[in-house]
């Protein structure tokens, strides 16, 4: 349809299937404002509506984080539905909050709002909100100011209730103590491993275990998906190779940017540092700063600031010098020592000032005015600056240009190639894990799977896959995911099946010896008829990492023994061996050996998930109590 349009853009024909489109949609855009259609709902909590568009924008942002965290191992077809799931019922959570935090009669002020959002860096220049960056990353996102700072005090309304429900969580001095004594528990064992190996038997795989193993998991062999695809890529590196400016042309530009191009001001001072130490008392502090003001009366009072700094400062760097530092432009020292000496005029000391090395005494010997560079000290950072102005201009008119002919015409990328001067280039088969070159890009491929490409066979939007660098695709192969016969994956399937024979073998051994154990059979009588040996080990910890972590997870989960027995348990290790325990003692860990410090931490950490424990049963209750209705249909 959207084909036969874009063909058929011309004459009465043109117009009247604009009539045909534009009247129901004006009639629904009438309808809105009567009332009688809204915006689609996602769910509904007690009553209270989540828009489809704030659960698209926040599926949008996690998935794109996702995208960022994984590269090219980010997988729609596994993670797309989670990142939904996970998006509205975080939505569904936060609405829940927010009604229940309003009911207990919480709020939040306007001018908390503003000031959290001042706060956000992302809104911020120089260190300092500015409101025209908050309005254009709003419309970058399709945000309005009064929806984002509706959600900004919705955020920190449920941030109270969750604080108060996390604050209210506590520890007593018992469970404490009943937690070093696990933590540090120690255990004493030994273990009897039986080789997944012994028990392998390629003879026992027969063809009907092999067919019936085909036959229940067909699912696990499957070729992927794949496509490859044809795309044009505009980087607007490649076209400043032919940018080079006249002699003529780089004066004037230098010109126009010589008040950007100046060595900035830089000032020369002495000081004479009185250091204080980290940590130090007010007493300590006063007597510093005391220090320092008698010192500068002196200077005051016609002594040699060269001398005193000698004797009296405490920075061996300078001292020598007689405190002199040199030059310096700003930004290059300690804020507060920074910010006194260019308030400064040649000549003047200053009273002491603070940082975090102690109280300075500063005196400001000359200053360097600002001044421009000359033009052949500058002349190769102009050419790249104009150079890659060209670039720039010529990269925004070919975007242009491409977006347009690739939407126009978007059943090839000739024209729109053509338009720009490029070359439409072809990649390889790839699947949903990526391919070589820009096959390997997480956009690129997600836009190769899009439907767009593969089921309505358009070209992409374009992608921007770096800084001035876009790229514009479409399919031109599609192999659909194939189900591998049997003879394809015989061999590998006679070898899963053997390798799960014989880990059923070695745990159906391992569990026999565990039975002779602890029907009173010798354990030295039981490794000699295996012709194996057991492992000592003494003393170990549930953190330690000399044997292997889950022969150190089941040996901390067998039972207490009682004195002078054992108990016996098995697991099975990763690689298919079967590992026999015989735990033999158990020392719990002594509390009065954990410092203070070290309780403090502990008690800290089990108070945080303590409160976070209690939030989650809260926000289960809550849940429990309302009256959820997700519209799956519209997500």
């Amino acid at each position: 349809m959207l084909k036969f349009i874009r063909e058929s853009m011309q004459g009465l024909i043109a117009w009247a299937i604009i009539i045909l489109l534009i009247v129901p949609f004006a009639l629904w855009g009438i309808n809105q404002y009567f009332g009688n259609a809204g915006p689609l709902v996602a769910a509904t909590v007690n009553g209270q509506e989540i828009s489809v568009r704030s659960f698209q924008q926040a599926y949008t942002q996690q998935r794109n984080q996702m995208r960022q965290i994984l590269g090219a191992q980010y997988d729609p077809a596994i993670m797309d539905d989670r990142i939904k799931k996970q998006a509205l019922d975080n939505l569904v959570d936060r609405e829940v909050l927010y009604q229940n935090a309003k009911d207990m009669g919480l709020r939040v002020s306007t001018e908390s709002v503003i000031s959290t959002i001042q706060g956000l860096q992302n809104f911020q220049q120089d260190g300092k909100f500015s409101n025209e960056i908050y309005t254009r990353a709003l419309q970058s996102q399709g945000e309005t100011p009064s929806g984002f700072e509706s959600r900004v005090q919705q955020s920190i309304l449920t941030q109270q209730l969750y604080s108060a429900l996390n604050g209210s969580a506590f520890v007593t001095k018992n469970e404490v103590d009943d937690i070093i004594r696990l933590q540090q528990q120690q255990r004493d064992f030994s273990y009897l491993t039986l080789p997944v190996v012994k028990y392998k038997d390629e003879s026992a795989v027969t063809d009907e275990a092999i067919k019936q193993y085909y036959d229940a998991h067909q699912a696990e062999y499957m070729t992927p998906e794949k496509v490859s695809i044809q795309y044009v890529e505009l980087d607007a590196a490649n076209l400043a190779q032919d940018a080079v400016p006249t002699d003529a042309e780089l004066h004037q530009f230098y010109e126009e940017r010589k008040s950007q191009m100046v060595t900035p001001e830089e000032r020369r001072a002495r000081h004479i540092l009185i250091a204080v130490p980290k940590g130090a008392d007010e007493a300590a502090i006063a007597a510093a700063r005391k220090k320092a003001e008698d010192l500068r009366k002196r200077i005051l009072a016609g002594e040699s600031f060269e001398k005193l700094a000698e004797k009296y400062s405490d920075d061996p760097g300078s001292s020598k010098l007689g405190g002199d530092l040199g030059y310096f432009s700003r930004g290059s020292l300690d804020p507060a020592f920074e910010k006194a000496m260019f308030s400064m005029k040649v000549g003047d000391v200053s009273e002491p000032v603070l940082t975090s090395f102690g109280f300075h005494i500063i005196k400001l010997e000359d200053i360097r005015a600002e001044k421009a560079k000359p033009f052949e000290q500058v002349k190769d950072q102009l050419i790249k600056e104009y150079r890659q102005g060209v670039a720039e201009r010529k990269f925004y008119k070919a975007s242009e240009k491409l977006t347009n002919l690739a939407y126009e015409v978007p059943d090839t990328l000739d024209d729109a190639a053509n338009a720009v001067g490029l070359k439409v280039m072809t990649t390889a088969l790839f699947d949903r894990k990526g391919g070589k070159g820009i096959a390997a890009n997480p956009k690129v491929i997600a836009a190769a799977f899009s439907d767009d490409v593969i089921k309505q066979g358009y070209n992409s939007e374009p992608i921007e896959i770096g800084e001035n660098h876009v790229v514009v695709l479409r399919m031109k192969e599609h192999v659909e995911q194939q189900q591998q016969t049997l003879e394809e994956v015989k061999d590998s399937i006679k070898l899963k099946v053997m390798n799960n024979m014989a880990r059923d073998k070695a745990k159906t051994e391992g569990e026999k010896i565990i039975a002779q154990l602890q029907s009173g059979e010798a354990p030295a009588a039981v490794a000699k008829a295996l012709d194996a040996q057991w492992k000592e080990s003494k003393g170990l910890k549930r953190d330690d990492h000399t044997v292997n972590a889950s022969i150190v997870t089941e040996a901390f989960r067998l039972a207490h023994p009682a004195e002078g027995k054992s108990s016996f348990g098995g697991t099975v290790l990763v690689g298919g061996d079967y590992v026999v325990i015989d735990l033999t003692k158990v020392v719990d860990g002594e509390v009065g050996k954990t410092d203070e410090a070290q309780r403090l931490t502990l008690k800290r950490n089990l108070t945080s998930q303590q409160g976070q424990d209690d939030f989650n049963n809260v926000l289960a209750g809550l849940k429990k109590k309302s009256t959820i209705v997700i519209e799956q249909d519209n997500i």
